[in-house]
């Protein structure tokens, strides 16, 4: 959900207050059995032999009782990134409470990163390690956003995640995540045995834009001839910054994350539009697929950025990639972020850490 943004005054602390409330109340919600919330939801949404889930049926009922900016009206962006972190930190709440977590830094490509590194419970020796970058259109999104989803694939993918925070847009625009991201992999691929890798390699993921910024890294170490991702675990990405897909309209309005709200997270992204055509930017337009690491590719069955996932994966297996495609049929953009809550995206999010031990035991034998 992308909140309206609001200033440090008492009645923002108010609201915030009341986002907090709502939040947990939309949280409440979603665990209600199936059958009640079908009840409250009414028919189910089918499109294309497809059905939404309950859950995501009623969590889009909600979000639109939530006020929100207009995409293009964004008076205080860092009340708005706020305010994405508590609703996250809300719904996430309790997720792996028993995984080992503590802040430390990596190297960016302008100066030093606040990272977040996670171990599994129990944990002792090295394991192998899954570097992180944040979904949030490249615009919001942080390590506190995105706690929950980092703690339930170390728990259950059994593997250290390092969660890295990257410059963001509109301040630092395209392509400043890239090479954030590309310059925090080398850092902690130099310096595994400080994040617990020791002797294993390392592989990259992300979520939404995040899933695109590990495609691109992995995709810039084959140009660079440097040390690539061992794996690439990449949910619901956004692959191409300019592509027109059907899913774009099939699912733009009315599904969660909405048309207009892209094309803005786009032009913070990058103002020179046309750059949004370069494959660093767009990761689906690369010119060669060739040479990159074993993937997993995530898309949701009611996502805008459905198809440019589908696709990805056509272009890695043309490519002769090693790719796994685990398709949600019935699940929404974002989906990860409910796992405390959706019982449907927590059956999802097992699948895909499951995935992700694999690429990570199978990384270990080919190294």
């Amino acid at each position: 959900m992308r909140l309206t943004a609001v200033t440090g005054s008492p009645y923002a602390a108010q609201v915030r207050l009341s986002l907090r409330l709502a939040t947990l109340a939309a949280r409440a919600a979603l665990s209600l059995p199936d059958g009640v919330i079908r009840a409250i939801v009414g028919a189910p949404v089918q499109v294309e032999g497809a059905q939404l889930s309950p859950t995501a049926q009623l969590l889009i009922a909600l979000e639109r009782f939530v006020p929100r900016s207009a995409p293009g009206v964004v008076p205080d962006i860092a009340a708005v990134r706020s305010d994405y972190d508590i609703v996250s930190s809300v719904m996430h709440a309790g997720v792996a409470s028993e995984v080992q977590v503590h802040d430390t830094f990596v190297t960016g490509a302008r100066g030093p990163l606040v990272a977040r590194v996670y171990s599994p419970p129990g944990a002792s020796g090295p394991l192998p390690v899954l570097v992180f970058f944040h979904g949030g259109g490249f615009v919001v999104g942080s390590a506190t956003s995105h706690d929950g989803i980092c703690r339930f694939l170390s728990l259950h993918g059994g593997v250290r995640v390092v969660s890295v925070e990257y410059s963001l847009a509109p301040e630092h625009p395209y392509p400043a995540a890239v090479d954030d991201t590309y310059a925090a992999f080398l850092h902690v691929v130099a310096n595994v045995e400080r994040f617990g890798g020791e002797g294993f390699a390392v592989g990259v993921g992300g979520d939404s834009a995040g899933g695109a910024l590990a495609a691109v890294v992995a995709q810039r170490c084959v140009d660079d001839a440097v040390t690539k991702p061992a794996f690439n675990l990449m949910l619901y990405p956004a692959v191409d910054g300019m592509g027109e897909h059907p899913a774009r309209q099939l699912f733009g309005r009315g599904f969660f994350i909405e048309t207009d709200t892209i094309d803005w997270y786009r032009s913070c992204y990058s103002p020179e539009l046309e750059r949004l055509f370069e494959p660093y930017a767009s990761p689906l337009r690369a010119p060669d697929f060739h040479g990159l690491p074993p993937t997993c590719v995530v898309t949701a069955g009611f996502d805008p950025l459905r198809d440019e996932g589908t696709e990805y994966v056509e272009r890695l297996r043309a490519a002769s990639v090693p790719v796994t495609h685990l398709h949600c049929d019935g699940l929404v953009h974002g989906f990860a972020s409910f796992i405390s809550c959706d019982r449907h995206a927590r059956r999802a999010m097992r699948n895909i850490a499951t995935e992700l031990r694999r690429l990570a035991a199978a990384s270990i034998m080919s190294g």
